[in-house]
């Protein structure tokens, strides 16, 4: 597995349902880890949405949400959450008059880790319209997506005894355009721990996460003076990050422009990104928002414990991109990745 670690988040721009669409889901849900070097479930989770008729609904979005621990059966031992991750597979299904979206299309991040305590998306915001125009009435649409899960090596297992097994609660939850519940289900996932071959090894252990107020970005203009004078959110302690090895953090957006529900748009550069250090050690680089990876903090090893990042969005004075936009909201999605430096 690469040692790369992604989390993404929606960035909502203000301005001053009913789905006919069905979700269902089933799991292969047992794993059996026989080495140091972990193993992947290459047929975990797979979905489907359906629907008959004519509809178009952009910007879906499908998250997954650890409901508590991973938890052994006798309740002793836990496994770190973000040891697990799900990797996309197939896209397939019928649709008309054109094919259902592909992986690369809908924009889906390939590797997304779970979190504890925190909901993380699958599918932060689709880039293609869960889309139907049949020819004959009540024409059937069919997308199915198939994932894999990987349970990361490491020897951290060794801490484990032999034959123990583990469980995750995983609830999935599907929204549309304006985050209504399509569909929500529950799965339990089970990994046993055999006899581990090979040889334990420390591999670059990197973790990133929001805090809950910070997972949902937000900036509103309200008033004639925000246009005036623009405005700004700062989430303190937003971003909470651990390393055992330098590391440096990038950003970029999933969609090339913020886009609202009618189909207008703003383009990306007219928000700017700022980190700032608690701790006041690395380094941090402002931005302006882009659909290209851009470097925005670097820092050292944090040995094993969490540091924290304020995170500030804001937009520049007198911008006639936000003066002329029409009264909507406007969203993008976010992926902030860490990496060995």
């Amino acid at each position: 597995m690469s040692n790369k670690k992604f989390f993404c988040l929606l960035l909502l721009i203000s301005l001053n349902c009913f789905s006919q669409v069905n979700y269902s889901s089933w799991v292969n849900s047992y794993l059996q880890i026989n080495s140091y070097s972990g193993n992947t479930n290459s047929d975990a989770y797979t979905l489907t949405l359906a629907g008959n008729g004519n509809f178009s609904i952009p910007n879906w979005r499908i998250s997954m949400r650890l409901k508590q621990p991973i938890t052994s059966n006798g309740g002793k031992y836990t496994m770190p959450a973000n040891k697990v991750s799900f990797q996309p597979v197939s896209s397939s299904g019928q649709a008309y008059p054109n094919p259902v979206p592909t992986i690369p299309q809908i924009g889906m991040p390939l590797n997304v880790f779970l979190q504890e305590g925190q909901e993380v998306f699958l599918i932060p915001q689709s880039n293609a319209a869960l889309y139907n125009q049949p020819a004959k009435p009540n024409g059937y649409y069919n997308l199915q997506l198939k994932y894999s899960l990987n349970v990361m090596g490491g020897s951290y297992l060794g801490n484990y005894p032999a034959w123990i097994t583990f469980i995750a609660p995983i609830q999935f939850t599907v929204y549309d355009q304006y985050n209504n519940i399509i569909g929500k289900t529950d799965h339990n996932f089970q990994f046993q721990i055999g006899q581990l071959s090979g040889t334990p090894t420390d591999v670059p252990e990197l973790s990133l996460k929001f805090s809950a107020n910070a997972v949902n970005g937000s900036l509103e203009f309200k008033s004639m003076s925000d246009y005036v004078n623009g405005v700004s959110a700062t989430y303190s302690n937003g971003l909470i990050v651990s390393s055992n090895t330098n590391y440096q953090i990038k950003l970029k957006s999933l969609q090339g422009q913020f886009m609202s529900p009618a189909g207008n748009s703003i383009p990306l550069e007219t928000i700017k990104l700022t980190l700032y250090s608690v701790s006041g050690k690395g380094n941090v680089y402002p931005v302006l928002l882009s659909a290209s990876p851009q470097l925005i903090a670097t820092g050292n090893s944090t040995q094993g414990s969490s540091v924290y990042y304020d995170i500030k969005y804001s937009t520049g004075a007198n911008d006639e991109r936000f003066i002329n936009a029409k009264t909507e909201e406007y969203a993008t999605t976010l992926q902030y990745e860490i990496i060995p430096q």
